[in-house]
């Protein structure tokens, strides 16, 4: 006869230990995957890098200084500034009359360009093969398709999370990331690097999300902010300060692409040794399984349960997942099918839209600054740290929506004087303090998500808001683009994208203080559509 007290269990976490052993461990293998993260994400940027100062190659000059180079061979644009696809048809020559000097005309680069090695001081692909003039746009439309192949993994990835585990999608996503990064490394025309990224895109997110929401499925609820900033904030940041040294290193984009590539085999590894989560082998009626891992954290946190306690659990998980499953499989359709889910998903998606997109045009706005690029794009990324240390502070004092609108609308700020200010540095500091607040709005609307979302569909639920998110960002490269037409256009996109973000999620549901939803309809209970939430009780 089945127990009738079965509330007791619902939050298994108070009978094994909320952040013991076992909770420490599963943070110990997201450090790492945190930080190949960073190698996944921003890998690409330093391959693609071109740089702004380059002009077509004259033979009869080369040899000469570089001022000379231009100054003889090149002819200028209307601002005084070189062109960098046009050459006269024969350089200026002191030995000849003025009048044969001025016969000149120009005509497209035919013999190559020349690169300023001070500002990329090695071979990427784009300079390999000139990837500059009619093919300059090679550099964003790969970025591009990365980004469509994201969308697709998370796609295929979210459903994979929900249907066949956390482990799974972290062992294929991680899998794509090795494959499509070694690739790249081999490639020798534009056609098979596309084709190389949009394998790595696959993985962009899943590479990191599901042992994410593995992690914060098992701790308890005053450890989440910690537990889901701290891998961010410190492993995540140190991959993403050590990518443009790693490219200076080895001074050619094939070798920096096979060690960015290589080390992903670690998360591999980790997928096939680490627990799945038991909150998700339970809510999938997957009771014995999850029985087992709820034994080993027991005993990993020194927690002494009885055999009769363990039984009734069972016979409870068994119970509630005949009652309220009733082995059905879940879609991310079943997200949208009443007003108020269909509401709180579209916000998420709009919002993880806007944020996306400020996020990644902040991360490759180095890319057009004046500003030294390895050095810019280093300092840009230790501001991931204070971002991630300030939400752990501040999230559960006051609030996952007072906190996220703020830090949006403080990008919007910082990102408006990027394009109004002037001086290099004055440039690069407001760019630089932009990222720091998009980077807390991009830490405190994952974990917001994840704890918005049900068991039952928080990977597929993550999975749409990041395919939407990913669109976002997709988007990020063609917007910074338009610099050549207005150089403040980009920023003054994203000033207006920011705001819209910041606007839109004052009447998502609080999660302040409150567990992490099991059920769809537990969850819809809580989607309270208002300014203002009523408090949840921790418990409920």
């Amino acid at each position: 006869m089945p127990p009738r007290d079965c509330d007791k269990y619902e939050n298994f976490l108070l009978l094994i230990g909320d952040f013991g052993p076992f909770q420490k461990r599963l943070l110990l293998w997201m450090m790492p995957a945190a930080f190949l993260f960073a190698f996944t994400y921003f890998g690409q940027i330093f391959m693609i890098l071109l740089p702004k100062n380059h002009w077509c190659r004259v033979s009869e000059l080369e040899g000469l200084p570089e001022n000379e180079q231009k100054n003889r061979g090149i002819p200028k644009k209307s601002d005084g500034s070189y062109e960098n696809c046009f050459m006269y048809n024969m350089p200026y020559n002191p030995n000849k009359t003025n009048d044969a000097n001025e016969t000149r005309s120009k005509v497209p680069c035919n013999n190559g360009w020349i690169y300023d090695r001070k500002e990329v001081p090695y071979e990427s692909i784009a300079t390999e093969y000139d990837w500059v003039c009619d093919k300059e746009d090679f550099g964003t439309y790969s970025v591009v398709v990365y980004f469509v192949g994201c969308i697709v993994g998370c796609l295929c990835f979210g459903y994979i999370t929900d249907h066949s585990g956390r482990l799974a999608a972290l062992f294929l996503a991680n899998s794509c990331s090795m494959i499509g990064g070694c690739v790249s490394a081999v490639c020798k025309d534009f056609p098979c690097f596309a084709a190389s990224r949009f394998v790595a895109g696959l993985a962009m997110n899943y590479c990191f999300v599901p042992i994410y929401i593995l992690t914060l499925e098992n701790v308890g609820m005053k450890y989440r902010t910690l537990v889901g900033n701290l891998a961010l904030t410190f492993s995540f940041t140190l991959g993403a300060c050590l990518l443009p040294w790693l490219a200076y290193a080895f001074s050619n984009w094939r070798h920096y692409a096979m060690v960015v590539a290589l080390p992903v085999a670690l998360m591999i590894i980790t997928s096939l040794l680490a627990p799945e989560s038991p909150s998700w082998l339970l809510s999938m009626g997957k009771v014995d399984r999850g029985m087992e891992v709820l034994r080993d954290a027991a005993k990993a946190n020194g927690k002494t349960i009885s055999e009769e306690t363990w039984s009734e659990m069972k016979e409870c998980f068994e119970l509630k997942f005949a009652n309220e499953q009733s082995g059905k499989q879940y879609t991310s359709l079943d997200l949208f099918k009443t007003f108020r889910r269909c509401v709180v998903l579209t916000i998420l998606i709009v919002t993880w839209m806007t944020v996306a997109m400020a996020y990644d045009a902040h991360v490759r706005v180095v890319q057009i600054l004046d500003t030294d690029v390895f050095i810019t794009f280093s300092l840009s990324s230790l501001v991931e740290i204070p971002a991630g240390i300030v939400p752990m502070f501040l999230l559960d004092r006051i609030g996952r929506k007072p906190m996220m609108s703020a830090v949006m609308l403080l990008c919007a700020a910082c990102s408006l004087f990027v394009g109004l200010l002037k001086g290099e540095w004055y440039v690069s500091a407001a760019a630089i303090a932009a990222r720091f607040f998009v980077t807390m709005g991009y830490n405190v609307g994952q974990q917001w998500a994840s704890e918005i979302l049900p068991t039952v569909l928080r990977g597929q639920g993550l999975a749409v808001i990041n395919i939407m998110g990913q669109m976002g960002a997709l988007i990020s490269p063609v917007v910074l683009s338009t610099h050549r037409f207005y150089r403040p256009l980009p920023m003054l996109i994203i000033t207006l994208v920011s705001v819209v973000g910041a606007s839109i999620i004052l009447v998502l549901p609080e999660t302040k203080g409150a567990t992490m939803p099991q059920t769809l309809d537990e969850a819809e209970k809580r989607w309270t559509l208002r300014c203002k939430d009523r408090k949840i009780n921790a418990d409920s």
